[in-house]
């Protein structure tokens, strides 16, 4: 019996530290020796079909598409394709006129950003696509750069780099780590996730994204490497986010990534085959370990309490009421208006959250609950 505990929080600790600690620090160091790419010289710029798929405003979608046009790279090459969201379909001979013909607008068959991608690009005209959101901003050289990454022999997408402009020293901080991670991903293979928001891809790894599909930026990589082929990132494809979440939203946010990762493994289980996925082990340590984290430390805490219990049943019984205990106050404290507690306690409070969301993911896929997605403006 105590060997088996032992055992347990022996492989639980293990997966832990392997996922959070060694895992990021082995990427990073190889992400750190990964050379500048240089773009290619303006005549080499290949035809490109911006994809921005949408159901925001036409004022917003205007903006968008001016940032897009100032970019470093032949307006001449550049088809512009607007693919709204059917929710919002009946706007569409109204955004039509406003863009104007220079510009093709569409709709999706369903609800939800992955129909409409997938509109989008049967409307596209060229191999090379862009897929973009509404809100952010490209660097000038950010396509130039994107495109001089794909086309390298082997390389089927290319996704740019968002930088940590949040304002939360927190979630920033974790970015920052998720970049460097990124960067040995690509230079081992591949990285988990294209950012949504800025990608380039092949036409020919393209597939079809499933309606209600939440992680389309898992899908379009999947897609790639799946097909032969591998997804880099470019540090020096800038992109900024002006919009500002609260801590709030930013769960919100998350919730909905961790909800659609457990979605994709449940609709498409090859993704942990070794056989069909070359990004295996990256994607078991770098994603399914978050998770899983809640769970694990649930079972060695579990375990120890086990332990504790066979040497001094009344030690146990203190470190749990005393475990309970601060679960219960931050709880509380966590019900609280952020002014009125201390900055590093708010910090605490919401790492913790961030920690434990999880578990409400799983709860959400073991339901089938995906229409998480909601808008922050």
């Amino acid at each position: 019996m105590t060997s088996g505990l032992l055992l347990l929080i022996g492989a639980s600790i293990a997966v832990l530290v392997t996922g959070w600690i060694w895992y990021p620090r082995h990427m990073a160091r190889r992400g750190a020796r990964v050379p500048a790419l240089v773009p290619p010289d303006p005549p080499s710029w290949p035809a490109v079909s911006v994809v921005l798929a949408t159901r925001e405003p036409t004022p917003r979608i205007v903006q968008r598409l001016q940032n897009l046009r100032e970019l470093e790279y032949s307006a001449r090459a550049l088809q512009f394709v607007v693919a709204l969201d059917a929710t919002v379909a009946e706007r569409q001979e109204a955004v039509q006129q406003a863009l104007g013909s220079g510009v093709v607008v569409v709709h999706g068959g369903a609800a939800g950003k992955a129909s409409a991608l997938t509109a989008g690009v049967h409307a596209a005209a060229h191999e090379l696509l862009l897929f973009v959101d509404t809100a952010q901003q490209f660097a000038p050289d950010a396509l130039s750069l994107l495109v001089s990454a794909v086309l390298r022999e082997g390389w089927g997408a290319a996704t740019a780099t968002l930088q940590p402009t949040s304002g939360d020293a927190l979630m920033d901080r974790y970015w920052r780590r998720e970049l460097a991670v990124r960067l040995g991903q690509a230079s081992r293979h591949s990285v988990i996730c294209v950012t949504g928001c800025a990608y380039v891809m092949r036409r020919q790894f393209w597939r079809d994204m499933p309606v209600g599909l939440i992680c389309d930026d898992l899908w379009s990589t999947y897609s790639v490497v799946t097909g032969g082929a591998r997804v880099a990132i470019v540090p020096g494809a800038r992109v900024v986010d002006p919009r500002r979440f609260s801590r709030e939203q930013e769960l919100a946010r998350r919730l909905r990534t961790m909800t659609g990762l457990l979605q994709f493994v449940l609709w498409f289980p090859g993704i942990l085959s070794a056989h069909r996925n070359p990004m295996l082990i990256d994607f078991l340590l770098h994603k399914l370990v978050r998770p899983l984290t809640p769970l694990l430390l649930l079972v060695t805490g579990l375990a120890t309490f086990g332990l504790l219990w066979r040497e001094s049943p009344g030690l146990a019984s203190v470190l749990t009421t005393a475990g309970a205990s601060a679960g219960l106050a931050s709880w509380i404290l966590a019900g609280m208006g952020e002014g009125r507690l201390p900055r590093m306690a708010r910090t605490g409070i919401f790492a913790g959250q961030l920690l434990f969301m999880p578990l409400k993911a799983l709860a959400f896929a073991a339901a089938g609950r995906w229409d998480v997605w909601r808008p922050h403006h």
